[in-house]
């Protein structure tokens, strides 16, 4: 894989930040592994005043390009979350952030004006929208994904997905008819390996029953992928994995 793909998703700190640590000074490190890509996680930013002006700071400094996962949804109770959409593009732009993940949510029906608002929240503060599949029967289920896109491009919406490989073990859908399902949708990857059991849980590269690499075959080349597992101490020979990988 090529090594200006490569996305580091803050996660793989995991100890660190539930230490306290801020995300700002996991740049630097990441810099230092050659890491020109940084996904920010919303969910451990303490202090939203000064820590998006130092993630900011230190990506400028360091040249990286960043993206924000945000653990929320894009619909709630079958409407759509304007204005707290607003507010994590406004997040992303002061970190000089264009990339914005959050989950579909509970939605209904897609909408014109829908779209019409998201677009022009896009274009207002400079954001592509990804959704992503989690771990749960409501964001994770491949044909529910499949028609939300759908609805959306038919709109004349610009709304992708972020495909994560290992999360489809949680909602027991096989990765490889996933992949074939949504890959005309995908424009960002996450990779973990996963051990199935009840619950999976995930694992190093190579290391747990997915077969990641040719589950990568699939999928669009040429688009970011992510290391998001906790790797505090291996990252180094994690990194070299995917780098190393047929894809």
């Amino acid at each position: 894989m090529k090594t200006n793909l490569l996305v580091i998703n803050t996660l793989v700190y995991q100890n660190q930040l539930k230490a306290g640590v801020a995300q700002a000074n996991l740049l630097k490190p990441l810099h230092e592994l050659g890491v020109s890509n940084v996904e920010i996680r919303r969910e451990f930013i303490r202090d939203f005043a000064t820590e998006l002006p130092d993630i900011a700071h230190a990506a400028t400094r360091y040249g990286i390009r960043l993206f924000y996962s945000v653990p929320s949804y894009v619909y709630e109770d079958g409407r759509l979350m304007a204005e707290r959409l607003e507010g994590f593009y406004r997040e992303a732009q002061e970190m000089g952030c264009g990339f914005v993940k959050l989950n579909i949510g509970d939605y209904e029906t897609v909408t014109a004006e829908d779209i019409k608002t998201i677009s022009t929240l896009c274009e207002k503060y400079s954001i592509s929208q990804t959704i992503e599949n989690d771990q749960t029967p409501e964001n994770g289920c491949s044909k529910k994904i499949k028609s939300f896109l759908e609805s959306v491009g038919a709109l004349g919406g610009n709304i992708t997905l972020t495909f994560d490989v290992g999360n489809w073990f949680w909602t027991s859908e096989d990765p490889f008819e996933a992949a074939r399902l949504l890959k005309e949708y995908v424009t960002y990857i996450h990779i973990k390996d996963v051990l199935q059991g009840t619950p999976p849980t995930a694992a190093y590269l190579g290391e747990g029953d997915l077969h990641w690499e040719a589950i990568l075959r699939e999928l669009p080349a040429n688009v970011p992928v992510a290391l998001e597992y906790p790797c505090d101490g291996c990252l180094p020979d994690e990194i070299q994995k995917l780098l190393e990988a047929d894809i």
